[in-house]
């Protein structure tokens, strides 16, 4: 049996988006196995994609949670399907669309892929558009831009789990928060040092 992959690509600016580490992570694939490109939308260069398929064996299987994971629009997204499937004879498994799962033989993936793309279009626009109108509200209201100091996310305790079960490195989970090594060691022994005072409050008020 060949084995199993994982592969996320978001841009710089998102939040590493722990629900697709926790989705790969149950369908089997090994941090180890894991490849992360963080590129901008309208970007074709992919490292670690390019990584990921030069280790992709005949028999192995590549997990993505969602279409929009293999490329920025339709056509990037069939070529990167080719690439997997025919030329490293690779199963590929889409996991928030089940039809498109190659270990169950003919897919009707060009279909979904030409919705997907064209689905894709329509939100972009609606992005840009509602973020245009959020601008210009902010104008109006003499809104000041400028750099909030940065919360602990709220996938945080999520990360530090997977942490504190050996299951990924500080390193991985800071880059998965998208901080740096040492602001995550700092949230995690914060929030340790919390729930120990909670737990000793909590004694103190039994006895």
């Amino acid at each position: 049996m060949g084995k199993a992959y994982g592969y996320i690509r978001q841009t710089p600016k998102d939040q590493n988006d722990v629900t697709q580490l926790t989705m790969l992570m149950d369908a089997g694939v090994n941090e180890a196995f894991l490849f992360e490109d963080k590129i901008s939308n309208t970007s074709s260069d992919c490292p670690a994609f390019r990584r990921l398929i030069k280790k992709l064996n005949p028999g192995d299987i590549l997990f993505v949670t969602s279409l929009n994971q293999l490329g920025k629009n339709c056509d990037e997204v069939k070529e990167h399907w080719k690439a997997i499937t025919k030329d490293c004879n690779c199963d590929l498994v889409v996991l928030d669309t089940p039809v498109l799962d190659t270990r169950t033989g003919e897919t009707i993936k060009d279909v979904v892929i030409e919705t997907f793309d064209a689905f894709s279009r329509i939100k972009k626009n609606y992005a840009k558009q509602r973020q245009a109108e959020g601008i210009a509200v902010a104008k109006v209201n003499d809104a000041a831009f400028g750099r909030p100091l940065k919360p602990i996310p709220d996938s945080f305790p999520l990360v530090a789990d997977l942490f504190s079960k050996e299951m990924i490195s500080a390193r991985g989970a800071a880059e998965r928060l998208n901080v740096d090594r040492k602001t995550f060691l700092k949230w995690y022994r914060n929030s340790n040092e919390a729930n120990q005072r909670t737990g000793n409050e909590q004694d103190n008020t039994k006895t």
